[in-house]
């Protein structure tokens, strides 16, 4: 039994991806659904019963249930996930549970010199850590079919200052679970067709955590006297690291429910520069793409405008409610982001 999809990007500036199609992720949460009733059924006839769900970096699903221990039933379901010429095969359900150890993590390589994001092993150098946060710089032009990373140098610590600036804001508590790896900093990046400043890749429902940036549009924004860009950048595509982390394969109706007007059918461009506060429940143009850049663009004006923000939340109804489930909802991955945390961003 096998189900196939395709890869989705998330970035700052949108282009048309499965990140608007709902259908897509209802498909992956039916068939995960059907794989835990199908077990359960089995179960009750005979407790023996043991299931595996491989899934593959190209987005496959493979089923295996049998009366074999769990690691013969998932030995199986790996191999027939192999034989079908599928890469990075791993073990995402073990019996009704998902696999604890399952993950899809970048790995820095010394030795050869690349970052491994999924299938893509991007050329690149290590900088430095913080708060178990890499930092790596492209060290030549890589591409690949849905986007390219071009080549930049170590020589971009203004960049890097700014980014442990914003780093340093969360309680290390939360950084340890959020998700966040990598930054990998590009010369340029493209997807797509866009040129955006920042993007945070993801596979399918979990994000390998990496944040990737362009230094060329980055400093085009600073030339243009828009300073506080890296900053919105960086919060935005963290959350989109954060969202994988918190929302697994499921479709956020609870988040979408919340709404009071659809999302456009348009494909509207981000401006930094302004909050929404026309009482219609999104804080940007952008958000009202999809409900992923919805709480990216949400969760970045939080961050880097909270005194404006909250003159907003007092104005609109919806945006205070998104607001109120997303602090819910990092607080369960740390009860540091507490009033303390929202305080110290007003100073």
């Amino acid at each position: 039994m096998r189900v196939s999809f395709y890869l989705l990007i998330f970035s700052l500036y949108a282009f048309p991806s499965l990140s608007n199609n709902k259908a897509f992720y209802e498909g992956r949460a039916k068939f995960i659904k059907e794989y835990i009733n199908e077990l359960q059924v089995l179960r009750k006839k005979d407790p023996d019963y043991n299931g595996a769900i491989a899934e593959s970096l190209t987005g496959s699903f493979f089923q295996a249930l049998d009366k074999k221990s769990q690691d013969q039933v998932e030995a199986q379901a790996l191999e027939s996930c192999k034989k079908n010429n599928n890469k990075g095969c791993k073990i995402r359900f073990r019996g009704l549970a998902i696999n604890p150890d399952y993950n899809r993590l970048a790995v820095f390589d010394k030795s050869k010199g690349n970052l491994n994001v999924g299938m893509e092993d991007i050329p690149s150098n290590f900088m430095l850590s913080h708060k178990g946060i890499s930092f790596v710089f492209s060290t030549s032009d890589y591409q690949a079919k849905d986007f390219t990373c071009a080549k930049t140098n170590k020589d971009n610590d203004f960049i890097v200052d700014i980014i442990v600036s914003q780093i340093d804001l969360y309680p290390t508590s939360f950084l340890g679970k959020a998700g966040l790896k990598f930054v990998l900093i590009c010369g340029d990046i493209k997807a797509l067709g866009s040129s955006p400043e920042g993007l945070a890749p993801s596979h399918y429902d979990q994000s390998p955590g990496v944040f990737m940036l362009s230094v060329q549009k980055i400093k085009k924004q600073i030339d243009a006297g828009q300073p506080q860009i890296i900053k919105h950048i960086f919060h935005h595509e963290y959350y989109h690291v954060i969202d994988s982390t918190l929302t697994k394969a499921v479709v956020d109706d609870d988040w979408v429910n919340i709404n009071r007007n659809p999302y456009s059918p348009e494909n509207l461009k981000a401006n930094v520069n302004e909050i929404l506060s026309d009482g219609r429940g999104f804080v940007s143009n952008y958000a009202k793409n999809n409900e992923f850049e919805d709480k990216a663009e949400l969760f970045a004006y939080l961050v880097t405008k909270n005194k404006e923000m909250r003159s907003v939340m007092t104005k609109d109804v919806v945006i205070f409610r998104k607001t109120k489930l997303m602090i819910e909802r990092m607080k369960s991955l740390s009860g540091d982001i507490n009033g303390n945390f929202w305080s110290k961003l007003l100073k």
